[in-house]
């Protein structure tokens, strides 16, 4: 998807159509053969990029299927209906802008979730719009925000919160936001967030939750006769995989699934994982498709300098963006652009909040490890926080188990009023490691003390200081879910699969990250597999395909999951890539240059500390811990580059 969009004074030129002049002489320019749709209604214009899915009705079961082609359809809701009831109401992944022929305004707003970026600089009298940076820097001098620079060094992924890039004037629109230029000037409008309560849910929801899944796969459907799934062999994945299977028959379904080959030493990385595929698709009667992400090969590096110019626009900073690009277009090979492609994207944020890959303690059996994930889930969950809240936490046995498998970890238990006493609890939800409440996790020394206490006081006091005081043990999963939109949903390594299926011109698809899925998912129990008892991580899901769907059963359950992770205690998939794989020189190459000298300010990076691993890693040292993820930061944003 891409639009640009500019505003500027009526003497200066610009290449796009003009759609609208505004009576102060401001003209607003946009090409309108780039929408996905364009509606005329009484007034104006509405210019539609992205895709819409379904409209959600107060019940469900009349929410209306809708397609970005329904041209009268939505027309009408937007002559009938508030913008703010649209932007809530209208489930799908697009930008929309609206245009009043009267010369008096523009709109721009995105859906619910803001799943879609636009990006906007204000300098001067002129304002800039765009779904991409390039846009943006043919006018504007890129400013670099260092406080975005070092948040990008405190949490997993790589990104910046919604709202806001690593140029200080540049921004995005946030989840809720609406932006209006009119004859005074440019004004922001936010749908304010209400958090829902957590219920005691019966069978009946789980029956919710399966409607609620199979509809958003069944609207997220392409024209294309086949649709594709990113299958990666475990529950998300094949649960979509049956579900499609389910309604449209194995012949109109494909699965395609990378096989990661980073270094001589290790061969193929995911070999448990493939093989599980070539069996799931077996079961299912579908025909599975491999595509090697070789970066044993030194070349790899020359299609990576191919692809890396379309992430630095959208700011995506990671190194899948190679694997991610190499999938999508292996299925544009097969079968042209213009192809649909489901993945299980989101699932683990929205069931059980990223506990849910095994990882939380090692061990070769899955059960036991599945249970250290459900217990670290715990710590997040209402019954201890309400411990939390009382003051009695630190007894909690739990809690005490985690303090002392991480005997290194300071942990601050002492406060001073009620919104210290939530941040502190808070923080490690998203930044830094481990995940646990109340360790001291933003302490990185690739940072200075103050760049470390600016991070720590940016998403809880600043951007979004609310949850302070509103969160309790009611609405906590809601609140979760909500911060999910604007924090991780936002991480490079959430997104780019998005912007690999755009690049190579198909539709993405992410079932889970879906409205009436999340919804039911805000409201779920603790007893929803989030806490002590012996219901599964993602219980509902893992209800429904044990209920309603043919699912492979015993394929998923034999045997490690995917990667040499789940055998070998310690093994990293990222260190065998920045220490052992064809790219490696590639790496060294774009540090030894010392450009981010010219990026980074001492005010808020220790220069000596980063050319100090920088050195080691030039010379074949290797490192771990914030050491190495320091290290794998720094690379992925020489590789990936800035403005």
């Amino acid at each position: 998807m891409r639009f640009n969009l500019r505003t500027a004074c009526a003497t200066n030129e610009d290449a796009s159509p003009v759609i609208l002049k505004l009576t102060n002489g401001t003209r607003v320019c946009l090409d309108p053969k780039e929408a996905s749709a364009s509606l005329a209604i009484n007034g104006g214009h509405v210019y539609l990029f992205g895709d819409v899915f379904y409209l959600m009705d107060k019940d469900p079961n009349a929410d209306r299927i809708v397609s970005i082609r329904d041209h009268a359809f939505l027309a009408g809701i937007f002559e009938t209906m508030p913008l703010t009831d649209i932007v809530q109401r209208l489930e799908g992944q697009y930008i929309g802008i609206k245009a009043d022929t009267k010369g008096k305004s523009i709109t721009v707003f995105s859906d619910r979730f803001a799943r879609q970026d636009v990006f906007f600089a204000q300098e001067g009298n002129e304002l800039y719009l765009s779904a991409d940076l390039d846009f943006i820097f043919k006018y504007v001098r890129p400013k670099h925000d260092q406080r975005m620079l070092a948040h990008m060094f405190s949490v997993y992924g790589w990104y910046t919160p919604k709202g806001t890039t690593i140029y200080s004037n540049v921004r995005r629109l946030k989840v809720g936001e609406i932006l209006r230029l009119d004859e005074q000037g440019v004004h922001f409008e936010s749908i304010a967030f209400e958090p829902c309560t957590i219920k005691p849910y019966t069978d009946d929801d789980l029956e919710k939750y399966y409607s609620a899944l199979k509809k958003s796969v069944l609207s997220r459907l392409g024209t294309s006769p086949q649709t594709w799934l990113s299958c990666s062999s475990g529950w998300d994945s094949t649960s979509l995989l049956a579900l499609l299977i389910n309604e449209l028959g194995a012949k109109n379904v494909r699965t395609i699934t990378g096989v990661m080959k980073y270094s001589k030493v290790t061969d193929v990385i995911n070999q448990f994982e493939v093989d599980k595929v070539a069996k799931i698709a077996n079961f299912f009667g579908v025909k599975p498709e491999y595509v090697d992400y070789d970066f044993k090969d030194p070349k790899s590096a020359d299609y990576w300098e191919k692809v890396i110019p379309y992430f630095r626009a959208r700011q995506m900073y990671i190194f899948t963006s190679f694997s991610t690009t190499k999938l999508a277009q292996a299925v544009r090979d097969k079968q042209g652009p213009g192809q649909t492609i489901f993945n299980g994207e989101a699932s683990d944020s929205f069931h059980n909040f990223g506990f849910s890959q095994f990882a939380t303690l090692f061990h070769t059996d899955k059960n036991f490890t599945e249970y250290a994930d459900k217990m670290n889930c715990y710590l997040f969950g209402p019954s201890f926080f309400k411990k939390v809240l009382t003051g009695t936490f630190a007894k909690d046995k739990v809690y005490q188990l985690f303090k002392m498998m991480n005997p290194t970890v300071e942990f601050d238990e002492k406060h001073v009023g009620r919104k210290d006493l939530v941040e502190s609890f808070l923080l490690p939800f998203f930044y830094g490691s481990p995940r646990i409440p109340f360790a001291k996790t933003l302490n990185n020394p690739v940072l200075t003390p103050l760049a470390n206490m600016a991070v720590r006081s940016y998403p809880y006091r600043e951007y979004m200081p609310e949850v302070l005081e509103s969160i309790d043990e009611n609405n906590l999963y809601s609140w979760y879910c909500y911060l999910y939109h604007s924090l991780h949903a936002q991480g490079s390594s959430a997104a780019t699969r998005r912007h690999a299926a755009e690049f190579n011109g198909h539709g993405w698809r992410s079932p889970f990250h879906d409205q009436r899925v999340v919804d039911l998912l805000a409201q779920a129990p603790e007893y929803w597999g989030r806490g002590l008892n012996f219901n599964h991580t993602k219980y509902p899901l893992k209800w429904m395909v044990i209920n309603k769907i043919k699912f492979p059963f015993e394929i998923l359950a034999d045997g490690p999951h995917s990667y040499l992770y789940d055998v070998i205690e310690g093994f990293s998939l990222a260190a065998e890539l920045v220490y052992r794989s064809g790219v490696t020189r590639y790496f060294k190459e774009k540090l030894r240059s010392n450009d981010y000298h010219a990026l980074l300010s001492d005010q808020y990076f220790d220069m000596a500390y980063i050319d100090s691993f920088v050195d080691g890693y030039l010379n074949g040292k290797e490192v771990a811990g914030k050491d190495f993820n320091n290290l794998q930061t720094l690379i992925t944003l020489c590789v990936t580059g800035w403005y």
